[in-house]
């Protein structure tokens, strides 16, 4: 599916982005970690190394042009080549929205979508080169409810804008053999809100058609279909990976 491929996967040293990148290494990628968190992405890559996959890791500030720039060159000075873009560094606070300061705005804005225009915009180049690239951004179904609980207006509308880029991207790049394409994953056991579900699982979970929250590795799954053969026709669309909870609208407040 994407052996021999050169995959990039940002936030990729613990939670959910691991869990894409190893399900991607178990299948042939090779693997850039690319992560602020120094010493648990060194980890990560020893451990994916011991498996006898191929994996490097760089560190990355996704907000910053200058970071992200040499990640891709470095990426492409190791590998040659860059085949998938897998935008999933992301931050939330869980603060009502008279509590969001300027600074709390900028701050999960500019991690959650001018990181991911970063490093798509940086990636662009190459893939139109090479006449061939995948680019899959994490959103989340927050950007279709309006967050899934009070206090995540700057982290829903971070992900909302993820969808537009989505969409604008793919049309930018379909000509060149490039898809972009979004995941946006339902109440999921991640890093960010392993607290929260800790309190609201079992609340959270009757409210969904299939009664349980998702899994790393169902999103994980879901990345992998967009990055492979097996979604060549597919472009600018926005997969919810939720158990079907964005068909009835239910949130917990």
């Amino acid at each position: 599916m994407v052996e021999g491929k050169v995959s990039i996967v940002t936030g990729a040293a613990m939670g959910l982005g691991s869990e894409i990148a190893t399900e991607l290494a178990n299948m042939g990628s090779k693997i850039v970690v690319a992560d602020m968190e120094e010493e648990k992405g060194l980890n990560f890559v020893e451990e994916l190394q011991k498996l006898g996959k191929e994996a490097l890791f760089l560190k990355v500030d996704v907000s910053n042009e200058d970071s992200v720039e040499q990640m891709v060159k470095r990426s492409v000075d190791q590998y040659g080549q860059v085949d998938i873009l897998v935008n999933s560094a992301g931050v939330t606070q869980g603060k009502a929205m008279e509590d969001i300061s300027a600074e709390d705005w900028d701050f999960v804005l500019n991690v959650n979508l001018k990181g991911p225009y970063l490093c798509t915009k940086h990636l662009m180049p190459i893939m139109k080169k090479q006449r061939y690239g995948r680019i899959i951004n994490i959103s989340s179904i927050a950007a279709m409810m309006g967050g899934g609980f009070v206090g995540t207006s700057h982290y829903a509308s971070s992900k909302a804008g993820i969808i537009g880029l989505t969409i604008a991207s793919a049309k930018e790049t379909a000509a060149f053999g490039i898809t972009v394409n979004a995941v946006a994953p339902g109440p999921c056991r991640t890093r960010l809100s392993s607290s929260w579900l800790a309190d609201h699982e079992d609340e959270m979970a009757k409210t969904i058609p299939i009664p349980k929250v998702c899994e790393p590795t169902d999103i994980a799954n879901a990345v992998l279909f967009f990055a492979s053969e097996r979604s060549n026709y597919i472009t600018g669309q926005t997969l919810a990976v939720d158990g079907g909870l964005t068909t009835i609208g239910k949130v917990v407040s």
